[in-house]
């Protein structure tokens, strides 16, 4: 598979987390639940992990002397 390849399905699942994630904590505030509140929060921490590993792995696709940042994970 070529590196474009590659990094085109690393950008698509980057975008895909950042997406799920947003949705997670714009929908947070509206559960009174306190146990689904709970879970949530254990979910949107492990996204926020999963999305750092997956703007790594991006960011090693990328040729040599470009470099992305991001504000925040």
């Amino acid at each position: 598979m070529t590196n474009r390849i590659k990094r085109w399905l690393a950008y698509y699942r980057m975008r895909s987390l950042e997406i799920n994630l947003a949705g997670a904590v714009e929908t947070l505030p509206h559960v009174r639940c306190i146990e689904t509140r709970l879970r949530m929060l254990l979910a949107i921490r492990r996204m926020q992990h999963e999305l750092s590993k997956a703007r790594a792995h991006y960011t090693s696709l990328l040729p040599v002397g470009e470099r992305r940042v991001w504000d925040m994970a």
